[in-house]
């Protein structure tokens, strides 16, 4: 414990210094403290460095604060912003005002006119913080900007562009993913809006970190051809009886065909074997419309919305507009819901959030409950995680967990609570687990008469409203887990002298999902109370439990009991259980994030290739290079050609003319090397007579390149999205499979290359050029 705290001292030491500041900023003109920008700016010019600066630079925009806003931002404020200039993680408890805090780190490394960035978990936060705090950082003579638009129209680069050369910049970390994908797909220097990405504050960096950390944002490309057996398999899976034809494992996360349902499936498809190659695409079928139908479910892992299957992220309640389930899945589940199919598409670039956040100089976080997870954060990002105090004593009264054998009893017994809290008139936050059972508690509610909001997936638009009306007197609030989250329960009036906000959940979860749930309660000195409601019959422990553990809970099932589950022995056994699934999700993301170093790797060279292939003036050079390799490889393909077959060849890549070949021509391969080139070189001349100026035809030189660089890479991403499964088994080989992940990737790399190159080849060969009437140049890749 004596090292966080000799850290803790340091940033003391630092606050003392902007402390002994704070009488001189205050007796300055409003001139005069607005000045303060320009000098900070001329000091970083001379040398100096962010750290030198910060004890003025964080005086200077602590005074702004209270003279724009009327809040002069508290001690335990400044140490938080000194541990986010650090670029490392505050630990700040629900209330503490992580908002105003981020305004000093923001204000002094936008000084540097490198930009800096904050990140929130929603677009409504983001939007609220930077409308609030745009008239600070421009009093202050800073540009500030929102990095996403709410209008259905699609921004212009110049408008992006915009946005992100603004000193300060608030988004949203899924909008900037999705950015840095588009920025790297642009095929024109003018389509690119990113600068070089320089400090981000992620609030709720736990969120954006750890629970969205092996979730890959991914732009898709064009649709693959559409499979008709989606809405077959469908049908197929309506005729078979359970436990007959097929099986579910206890946890209900794994199903399959027994041998009466194998042989029921070659009857209706008419088959004779399944498992031969040639009906391997029926049966991936059959297994993906299985986990449709008996492990995705409705409500908990996915909702139908407007006639479309949208996911659900069961951690937070809210829906995943955008994103789909990999590997045909999506479109199961839309057959097995009678919607509408959406094409499967190939992916064109990904990147996770380990890989985006590795993209900044300095990245720096905010969180309420990150130290449990503080080795993580240290091993994978560098960044130490600081809990700063409280400004005021913390008096909320967590209460044990009310453990009981099944779902009714325990909701039984939230509910009592809940009215006997209500009567009495203190404001109840309810949580759920998932947004079906959010529904269920809401309508027990309705049967006893007591009046309430509910916070889920399906009424995000009101999410702020909601939870501003949560603390008032009698308010009662269902939520899902983590729906709200950034936006403080303010208490209403007479509200603290009747206990505060009572948080009562209804769902074994995490333990760090717990507590943040308990630190709606309680903020900033207020009083308040958390209690927990579990049963052995939650999902949690149900996915979670040993074999052990399942025979105790069917022993206690004989028995029968209406009454709270004690045994010491049962509470040692969830907090095992609890530490167990910490263990695996981290475990988890560590593989992912390992797999993600050869992507990252490979992704940064590509993207280096494409940038400086756009910025290119004259790319003759270069053409000829990928041309005279693309050749090699064509002409490598045989040992020995003939003109008939070298005829066939051109044909294929080179032109869909009639070849007639010199008479002269002798057919070893630096012959045919030579003439294939310079075959090229008079192709490429006649295209160019079609042009009007030497930038139309580097403007074409550089289509074909970019083309052939995506179109492979594109080949790349689908290669490594199978890889990861294909290198398992290697496992049973005593082979490490990340090893071979890595190994085989790189192969892959480098073959990729070879690919371009040939694509290159028939790029600049086989596609038709000519200009519209505007005399603007129209290119069509065969």
């Amino acid at each position: 414990m004596t090292y966080p705290n000799f850290r803790l001292q340091k940033v003391k030491h630092t606050l003392a210094k902007v402390n002994a500041l704070t009488a001189e900023m205050r007796g300055m003109s409003d001139e005069e403290l607005k000045h303060q920008t320009v000098l900070l700016k001329k000091e970083l010019a001379n040398g100096k460095t962010v750290d030198d600066i910060l004890p003025r630079a964080f005086a200077t925009i602590r005074e702004a604060d209270y003279r724009i806003l009327g809040m002069f931002p508290y001690d335990v404020q400044v140490m938080g912003a000194i541990v986010l200039n650090q670029g490392n993680i505050a630990e700040m408890k629900t209330g503490e005002g992580k908002t105003l805090t981020a305004t000093m780190p923001l204000y002094l490394n936008a000084l540097t006119g490198k930009g800096a960035m904050l990140l929130t978990p929603n677009g409504y936060l983001a939007q609220r913080d930077k409308e609030q705090l745009q008239p600070v950082y421009e009093w202050l003579g800073l540009t500030v900007s929102l990095g996403f638009t709410n209008s259905d129209q699609k921004p212009l680069p110049q408008v992006k562009r915009e946005w992100y050369n603004s000193d300060i910049v608030y988004t949203t970390a899924s909008s900037l993913a999705f950015d840095y994908l588009f920025n790297n797909l642009a095929t024109r220097i003018d389509d690119q809006y990113l600068r070089p990405f320089n400090y981000v504050i992620i609030d709720e960096v736990d969120a954006i970190l750890l629970d969205e950390a092996t979730s890959p944002f991914v732009v898709s490309s064009t649709p693959m051809v559409q499979s008709n057996l989606y809405r077959l398999t469908d049908d197929f899976i309506h005729t078979l009886q359970p436990e007959i034809d097929y099986k579910l494992n206890e946890d209900r996360t794994a199903v399959w065909l027994t041998l009466h349902g194998i042989r029921q499936a070659q009857r209706f498809f008419r088959i004779t074997d399944l498992f031969t190659n040639r009906y391997r695409e029926v049966y991936r079928h059959i297994i993906l419309a299985l986990r449709a139908h008996f492990i995705m479910e409705n409500g908990h892992d996915y909702l139908v919305s407007e006639g479309k299957v949208v996911l659900l992220d069961e951690a937070n309640g809210r829906l995943k507009r955008g994103v789909k389930v990999s590997t045909g899945l999506h479109q199961a589940i839309e057959a097995k819901e009678q919607v509408d199919l959406t094409p499967n598409q190939q992916v064109a670039a990904s990147i996770t959030f380990p890989s985006l956040f590795g993209l900044f100089n300095k990245i720096a976080g905010m969180s309420g409950t990150v130290k449990s997870d503080e080795q993580e954060f240290f091993e994978v990002y560098k960044m130490r995680v600081i809990q700063i105090p409280t400004r005021k004593k913390v008096i909320r009264r967590d209460y044990p967990e009310q453990i009981y054998l099944t779902t009714r009893q325990k909701l039984i017994h939230a509910l009592d609570e809940t009215i006997e809290l209500h009567k009495a008139g203190r404001p109840v936050l309810l949580v759920a687990g998932s947004v079906e059972n959010s529904e269920i508690i809401s309508e027990l509610l309705l049967d006893q008469g007591i009046p309430h909001n509910v916070l889920n997936a399906f009424n995000v638009a009101r999410e702020a409203d909601i939870v501003k009306d949560a603390g008032q007197r009698g308010a009662v609030t269902v939520a899902t887990n983590m729906a709200g989250r950034g936006t403080d329960i303010k208490l209403g009036a007479g509200v603290k002298e009747l206990g505060g906000l009572a948080v009562i959940g209804t769902e074994m979860l995490p333990t760090r999902v717990k507590l943040q749930l308990a630190g709606r309660a309680g903020r900033q000195g207020d009083p308040g109370s958390s209690k927990f409601y579990i049963s052995l019959e939650d999902s949690y422990l149900a996915k979670n439990s040993t074999k052990r553990f399942k025979n105790y809970y069917r022993q206690l099932q004989k028995k029968k009991t209406d009454k709270q589950l004690r045994s010491p022995r049962l509470k040692m056994s969830i907090a095992m259980l609890n530490d167990r699934v910490a263990a695996n999700q981290q475990m988890a993301r560590s593989n992912v994030n390992k797999n993600e170093i050869a992507l990252k790797i490979q992704r940064k060279y590509l993207y280096d290739r494409r940038d400086q292939l756009m910025r290119t003036a004259h790319l003759e050079t270069e053409v000829g290079k990928w041309l005279s390799r693309g050749i090699s490889l064509y002409l490598d393909k045989k040992v020995k050609w003939n003109a008939l077959e070298l005829r066939h060849l051109m044909n294929q890549h080179f032109t869909y003319d009639v070849v007639d070949l010199p008479d002269n021509l002798e057919l070893d391969h630096k012959k045919i090397q030579k003439y294939l080139e310079q075959f090229c070189q008079k192709e490429l001349e006649q295209k160019a007579k079609v042009l009007i100026n030497s930038e139309q035809l580097n403007q074409f030189y550089r289509s074909a390149l970019l083309n052939a660089l995506d179109s492979s890479w594109t080949d790349q991403m689908a290669y490594l999205s199978k890889l990861s499964v294909i290198v398992q088994p290697w496992t049973t080989a005593q082979r490490d499979p990340k090893f071979m992940y890595q190994e085989k990737a790189y192969q892959a790399f480098e073959k990729m290359f070879d690919t371009v190159a040939k694509k290159v080849v028939d790029n600049l060969m086989l596609s038709t050029i000519r200009l519209n009437k505007d005399n603007n140049l129209i290119v069509h890749f065969n």
